[in-house]
């Protein structure tokens, strides 16, 4: 019987400690980290920007920057992207061939840049960037550099490239963003398509839990 009620006193006492813990970090993220309405709002924006990036890119623009008020408030989500030619071969790679860009299947090397970044709460950021390499309508090689930034998180990502076909490569990076002192985390999704004729689209760039 003592044992019992020895037992009943302490959940009793452990309740209260489990409601404050509970009851701290959901105001601390209202007050700083982004909420689950902040996050749905992100992505709506997000979402467009995407389309309206791909837009830009179809016409031939190389350098892209776009930005969107989240919601009601003066917090922004934006999308950046840049792709450069390589004109050096410095290192023993084919630069970018001018002449060849109007032809049927052009040939060189290009730089890609992207990145996302929010800035409700305590902002975060993922940027992506590489090489790649393309000829005879076929991508030849790519490469990947991530950079995460976030001054109230841990961070880690997963990055490849999935080869759909000779001249498709998908490169895929998904970013963790862990709050310090709490349990809960962001995610953050960048995905860019290289194309064997040295065009290139956004797949993706979302945040989530």
């Amino acid at each position: 019987m003592k044992k019992i009620l020895i037992l009943s006193l302490m959940c009793f006492l452990l309740i209260p400690s489990f409601a404050s813990a509970k009851s701290t970090s959901s105001v601390d993220q209202e007050k700083g980290y982004p909420t689950a309405k902040e996050i749905a709002e992100i992505n709506e924006a997000l979402d467009g920007l995407v389309v309206e990036a791909n837009k830009k890119l179809e016409t031939g623009q190389t350098e892209i920057s776009l930005k969107k008020e989240i919601g009601k408030t003066n917090e922004t989500v934006s999308l950046f992207f840049k792709s450069e030619n390589v004109l050096s071969n410095s290192l023993g790679i084919q630069p970018y061939d001018a002449s060849s860009s109007k032809s049927k299947y052009p040939s060189g090397k290009k730089i890609y840049k992207a990145y996302v970044k929010n800035t409700a709460g305590f902002d975060f950021q993922h940027r992506l960037a590489g090489e790649f390499q393309f000829k005879g309508g076929k991508v030849t090689g790519a490469t990947t550099d991530v950079n995460l930034t976030g001054a109230m998180y841990s961070e880690s990502h997963k990055t490849w490239i999935d080869k759909l076909d000779p001249s498709v490569w998908v490169v895929q990076s998904h970013g963790t963003f862990k709050a310090f002192k709490f349990l809960f985390e962001y995610n953050t999704y960048l995905t860019v398509k290289l194309l064997g004729s040295g065009d290139y689209r956004i797949e993706r760039a979302s945040i989530g839990f």
